[in-house]
């Protein structure tokens, strides 16, 4: 299924798009003919992406790229050139109770989930809004935005300030032609999340709380990202597609 009401072809950016969540955001957007760039901070992943024969009607670049300073977020736009969508994807969690959690990894959970997020969003924005497009902004964000989860203090409270972040940043884009939305999934299975997973309790715990049969596939979450990126979006912004499953309904 397409969204699209014009078959031109767009630049795409996702952050953290060569694995999981991100690269399927990736293989749906380039199934659609769009130009994807997508960042990593591995060198040899990003070589070994490259690599691989592509089969889309689209093309899937990787770049590698540190988001956590203005000026390499400076260096990555101006390598990318103009760009019609954003999907901030990266993301990072640490899970462990929180008596034990530790600062630093509090710390660095803030940094990439929602400071990264922060600086990003605002350098594309402006860039969206200089060349006059009506840009589309999409924040992978989580269930854990919602609801409290176990051993996930910093993890969801960064997806919390991210569901703030994507109001507030609606309001004061108001005007410009560019929206910003975000999808909250429930557990996908990914590398950051495989591990969970496995453990029996969590199991259970996802269980009692799906209101679906199964989990979301990565094709779930891909496609709801497709539609907040595309044209026949009208006027949702600063809003939140959550693929959860029924999770946070009750």
């Amino acid at each position: 299924m397409t969204y699209r009401s014009n078959s031109e072809p767009r630049i795409v950016l996702i952050t953290g798009g060569l694995s999981g969540i991100g690269l399927a955001c990736a293989h749906r957007f380039a199934d659609e003919g769009d130009q994807v760039f997508v960042t990593t901070r591995s060198e040899k992943r990003a070589v070994e992406f490259a690599a691989k024969p592509g089969s889309f009607p689209g093309s899937i670049d990787p770049i590698v790229a540190n988001l956590d300073t203005p000026s390499s977020i400076a260096a990555l736009l101006k390598e990318v050139g103009s760009i019609d969508v954003l999907v901030n994807n990266a993301g990072l969690n640490r899970p462990r109770p929180f008596l034990e959690f530790e600062i630093e990894d509090f710390d660095a959970i803030m940094s990439v989930n929602l400071r990264s997020v922060f600086m990003v969003t605002q350098a594309v924005a402006k860039t969206m809004i200089e060349a006059g497009c009506t840009g589309k902004i999409v924040v992978i964000s989580s269930q854990a935005g919602f609801v409290g989860l176990p051993e996930r203090t910093a993890y969801c409270a960064s997806k919390h300030a991210v569901e703030g972040l994507i109001k507030a940043v609606a309001v004061d884009l108001a005007g410009t032609g560019v929206q910003i939305n975000s999808v909250a999934p429930t557990f996908v299975e990914t590398e950051m999340t495989r591990e969970t997973l496995a453990r029996d309790e969590f199991r259970e715990l996802i269980n009692r709380k799906l209101l679906t049969e199964a989990l979301p596939k990565l094709s779930d979450v891909a496609n709801a990202v497709h539609f907040l990126a595309s044209d026949r979006l009208g006027s949702i912004t600063g809003t939140t597609l959550r693929v959860d499953g029924g999770w946070t309904a009750h």
